[in-house]
């Protein structure tokens, strides 16, 4: 996998994908509680999902910007205010790097879903994935097929994330499958953090380089 482009580094692509599990977690925490996202921000964290093979970080990622929110919340959640402001959106963040680490030894389980996404991709191979117009339908169609993917494989594993929220939204099960197609797109980008060099422990002993990092990124997406 190229992990070196004009625009980030190593060390910044490992990041932005840490910061893609975050925005995973900002939506499933938007969901639970009111209901509903953007459209947009979903599909950029849905896309991923289905490049089980891709040519580089890029590919995964095309527009950082679509990242932004994770980005501002990862790094606002490195000082005591932000984590206590954001504290259901971290639990959430987390669990999803201990479900990785769950997954990362259920090799069978991750053969399983490698072909159930691929069974759910376009016929046409030249096709675009998630496009931009997408109708809404669709993309509950494949929020749909993406949560039973999740319900058959990850929720069988003996660790859970518990979403908490807005009782009525949860039992919507439009909402619902969209947050467990949330919760495998975070498992996703948090696979590539792992990839990259990204360990749990680095989260408490490089705070301060990593709120910088991030810091860097966002300047970089307004310049």
């Amino acid at each position: 996998m190229s992990s070196i482009t004009a625009e980030f580094s190593d060390w910044e692509y490992r990041n932005i994908a840490l910061a893609a599990v975050a925005q995973c977690a900002v939506l499933v925490h938007e969901l639970a509680t009111e209901g509903s996202v953007s459209r947009h921000t979903m599909r950029a964290c849905l896309r991923p999902v289905y490049l089980m093979n891709p040519d580089s970080v890029q590919q995964l990622y095309p527009d950082i910007a679509d990242l932004n929110q994770g980005i501002k919340t990862l790094q606002q959640s490195f000082d005591s205010a932000g984590l206590k402001e954001n504290a259901e959106v971290v639990r959430y963040m987390l669990g999803m790097l201990v479900l990785q680490q769950r997954l990362s030894g259920e090799k069978a389980m991750q053969a399983a879903i490698g072909e159930r996404l691929h069974s759910l991709l376009p016929d046409d191979p030249g096709a675009e994935l998630m496009p931009e117009d997408m109708p809404i339908q669709a993309l509950h169609a494949d929020c749909s097929a993406l949560a039973r993917l999740y319900q058959d494989t990850i929720s069988k594993l003996s660790f859970r994330i518990h979403v908490a929220g807005n009782p009525e939204h949860l039992r919507d099960h439009v909402v619902a499958d969209q947050i467990r197609a949330l919760l495998l797109a975070g498992i996703r980008s948090a696979f590539l953090w792992h990839q990259l060099g990204g360990r749990r422990w680095h989260l408490f002993f490089y705070k301060k380089r990593i709120r910088e990092t991030l810091s860097g990124i966002r300047r970089k997406l307004i310049s």
